[in-house]
């Protein structure tokens, strides 16, 4: 019998449950209460709230493991206004090596589109207007450097006791 070769890290799909479950422990540990969806909910991974639930957030997770990005998807971005009670946003995961705790970003919803759509915009001005390799994809990369002003924000999401 052929020895297997051990595999080499996690599937996608365990690698965004993964990020999913520590977002929701982090929000435990931090004084709310937080459940990811069992099935499978367009835009949103779980909720959440604070500990009286007089606020309840929903959240989109995007989970990376190595390299500077997460990937998203260009549908559904574009110019957005921000609304006045803000409960719908998203935390990027980066797992990191097994020996490395998780890092968090924590971006709201709107700012998350407007960003997309600006970046995309930038890309397709850089390329006459169309993708150059596959014009119909709807692929979007998210570089960390544009998430530095929303790292360990978790105090956008208003759903923690003031301490103070």
């Amino acid at each position: 019998m052929p020895k297997q070769q051990p595999r080499r890290g996690s599937r996608n799909q365990q690698v965004g449950r993964a990020g999913e479950y520590f977002v929701v422990a982090e929000l435990n540990k931090r004084g709310a209460y937080a459940v990811a969806f069992a099935g499978n909910m367009p835009k949103i991974d779980l909720m959440a709230c604070n500990e009286d639930q007089s606020r309840t957030i929903h959240i989109q997770v995007k989970t990376k493991r190595s390299g500077r990005s997460w990937q998203s998807s260009i549908v559904g971005s574009g110019p957005t206004k921000r609304p006045k009670n803000e409960s719908v946003f998203w935390v990027f995961v980066d797992l990191g090596d097994v020996a490395t705790s998780p890092r968090y970003w924590i971006a709201p919803d709107w700012w998350i589109r407007n960003d997309i759509d600006k970046a995309h915009q930038a890309y397709l001005g850089r390329h006459g207007g169309t993708r150059p390799s596959n014009p119909d994809s709807k692929h979007h990369s998210i570089d960390e450097k544009r998430l530095k002003d929303w790292k360990e924000r978790w105090d956008v999401l208003g759903i923690f006791e003031a301490v103070g």
